[in-house]
């Protein structure tokens, strides 16, 4: 029995000396590209947010898994509908979980390709420009689902800066009740930048 638990303690240490958390906070753009991004930046258009804890387990140098939990404000707009633009920002409690390929520079800095699925359930939802009684008309399925992929930089193992698309893989949105045809496909796809400080 002493040996079990002393082995289960090591194995918790050792997993211990891999693993950092933190927080982790960044813009979520419903743009598809970086100028449309940009433009959310400069005020053009909506931009979104996103705040959260986060945990890095390394895998050596060169791999690690980093699962999120975050509050995810996503967005979609319709233009020129009736002449007026309406926007649809929804929030989501989204769980994330990157995969990181990297390589070190000097022990200074890592350079790292993301993969990353995610999860997510509605919980919020506004619609701007309109009238409608019920907030949650426009939204198909509460429940989300996708996968981003990006880039990213971590520098002296604390501080990570990331870029990343990501894709919707289910319709979020639901435009059927008005036969709208100009509407972005349900979809709540986009560029996403973060920041994480580890500790």
């Amino acid at each position: 029995m002493k040996k079990i638990i002393l082995i289960a303690v090591a194995l918790l240490i050792s997993l211990n000396s891999f693993a950092q958390f933190g927080i982790i906070a960044g813009l979520t753009s419903s743009a598809t590209s970086l100028k449309g991004a940009t433009q959310e930046l400069k005020g053009k258009m909506i931009a979104q947010y996103h705040v959260g804890i986060t945990g890095k387990f390394a895998l050596g140098n060169v791999f690690a898994i980093q699962p999120s939990l975050i509050y995810n404000v996503k967005g979609s707009k319709l233009e020129d509908f009736d002449l007026k633009t309406i926007n649809y920002k929804t929030g989501y409690i989204e769980l994330p979980v990157q995969l990181q390929v990297g390589v070190s520079l000097a022990g200074i800095a890592r350079l790292y390709g993301i993969a990353e699925p995610f999860v997510g359930y509605a919980v919020y939802n506004k619609i701007e420009g309109t009238d409608f009684k019920d907030k949650w008309d426009n939204i198909s399925n509460k429940f989300e689902y996708g996968v981003g992929l990006g880039a990213g930089v971590e520098l002296f193992k604390h501080v990570q800066v990331s870029v990343r698309y990501f894709w919707n893989l289910g319709n979020v949105y639901d435009f059927s009740w008005q036969s709208i045809t100009n509407a972005p496909k349900g979809k709540c796809n986009g560029i996403s930048a973060s920041a994480a400080f580890l500790f």
